[in-house]
Parts: structure tokens; sequence; C-alpha cells
């Protein structure tokens, strides 16, 4: 018992160290997702606003969106990191901001015995067809390309469950969420952490409200690793429910979701 509990602990701090955060990628993949809520020939030609005046060189940006679901994102290439990039809007309409607060769980796939948010999932459905047609079509004019994924809000989420597709299909994933609600149960959680090729941050702001949602008691859990900037600065998070970081809030704020990295998503588009 006690060498299986030694194990444990020296597995624990191989991931701990070998965890390194990016805050110069995340400080631009919250602007590439607040770029996400541009109209779509903004986005389509590069001409939106702040985030295409601080990094022009994003290449083939194109939208995919459900007009009906009201869901949207668009996929790109990045030359500063040689990547793929997939992008997905966070709630921009009453459908949206629906699929975030209902509460409701559904089984996720037959090789997980794990549940998911029913409205994210649905919501991540509704363009899979798109981003999986668009994905194959990008990874054959960029072959040698690495995967980047990221979201806000909603878009977070749907960007973690477009991760958990790629990284069941084989794929090295960085994904990069900002303002992430909790997208599954314990047991997604753990599904989620077996995929050694996925290197995830989530950046939570200050006392972001969306954070806290679905609440825990309803059964759900919060995917690792959480970054909490608070008071001018960053906490690099040791548990995926960590008390000492954002789970410690008391009164959060729909203000701080609002805003990330020192950008708004209030893009001027």
């Amino acid at each position: 018992m006690r060498s299986s509990v030694l194990i444990l602990v020296v597995l624990a701090a191989t991931v701990n160290c070998a965890f390194v955060y990016n805050e110069a990628l995340a400080t631009e993949e919250a602007a590439l997702s607040f770029a996400a809520y541009c109209p779509d020939t903004a986005i389509n030609t590069w001409k939106v606003g702040y985030v295409s005046t601080n990094y022009p060189n994003i290449e083939k940006p194109l939208v995919f969106e459900n007009t009906i679901a009201g869901t949207k994102g668009y996929i790109a290439y990045n030359p500063s990191y040689n990547a793929i990039t997939v992008v997905f809007r966070g709630s921009s309409n009453i459908q949206n901001w629906l699929d975030n607060i209902q509460f409701d769980k559904v089984n996720y796939n037959t090789a997980c015995n794990c549940q998911v948010h029913s409205g994210f999932l649905d919501a991540f459905n509704s363009i899979k067809p798109q981003v999986d047609s668009l994905f194959t079509k990008y990874r054959g004019l960029y072959p040698k390309a690495i995967i980047h994924v990221t979201g806000h809000s909603l878009g977070a989420a749907m960007a973690t469950l477009y991760t958990t597709e790629l990284a069941i299909a084989g794929y090295s994933v960085q994904l990069s969420t900002f303002g992430l609600p909790r997208v599954g149960d314990t047991a997604y959680y753990n599904y989620f952490s077996s995929f050694t090729k996925v290197t995830h941050f989530r950046v939570v702001h200050e006392k972001d409200a969306v954070p806290h949602v679905p609440p825990e008691n309803f059964g759900f859990n919060h995917v690792d690793r959480e970054i909490w900037y608070h008071k001018s600065s960053y906490t690099v998070c040791q548990l995926d429910e960590d008390p000492n970081c954002s789970d410690s809030v008391l009164v959060p704020s729909i203000q701080d979701h609002m805003s990330y990295m020192g950008w708004s998503s209030t893009v001027d588009c």
C-alpha cells in the first residue's frame, strides 16, 4: 500500500513539474477568442479591431457557424506557433445563455463511464460536422502544424469537448480556455486527464461567475489546470477544484467574465 501511495505522489510531482504556463500564448489566444464575437466578414478578412492590430499575421481565417443553434467559431493558421488554431465563440444570444444555465447531464461516450453537460454537448454537436470538415482541410494545407484549440465562456466548453474528440483520435493538442464553466462530472475529469498528449490551462479572471457553474453540488467537476488571475498577479493552481484559487470566491462577478488578459470581449470590429 505504501509503495502505491509513493508512486502516486511521484507521478503527481512529475506532472506538476512538467506543466509550464505560457502567459504570452494565453494573452494571444484570449484575443483570438474574443475575435470570434466579430461579424463573419470581419473574421474572414481578419479586420477584427485590436485583435488584428496586435496579431496581424493570422492566415486563412474561416468562420464555421450554425445560425439556428446560435453557435459559431473559426479556424485559422497561426504562423507564430506553426499552429492550426480552432476558436469557439462564447454566448451571444439567449439560446447560448440557456445552454449555459441548464444543469442536466448526459452520457458522453461508450468508452467513458462519464457524463457531460447536455447543453454544452448539444452546442458542440451543432457545429461539429463543419469543424471536422475544416480541420481535415487545414491538416492537408499545413500537415506539419501543431494544433491549438481555444475559446471563451460557452466557447471554452465547446473547445474542451472538441479537444477531447481530437485526443481520442490520437492528436496532440494545446487547449487554452478563458472563463470555462464546468463541462462534466468527476469521471469526465478523470477521462480528460488520461490524455497525456493534451496540455490545458484554463484561465480564470478574478471573481468571474461562469467558472462557478454548473455547481459542484450538481455533480460537476472542473478539468485541470486553473490559472487564477487576481490582485494583479496569477496563481498556477494545484488542484482541479482548488480552495486556494477561484473556488474560494464567495461573491462571483459577471463583469469579470467580460475581460481576460487585458482584452475586452467588446471587440472594435
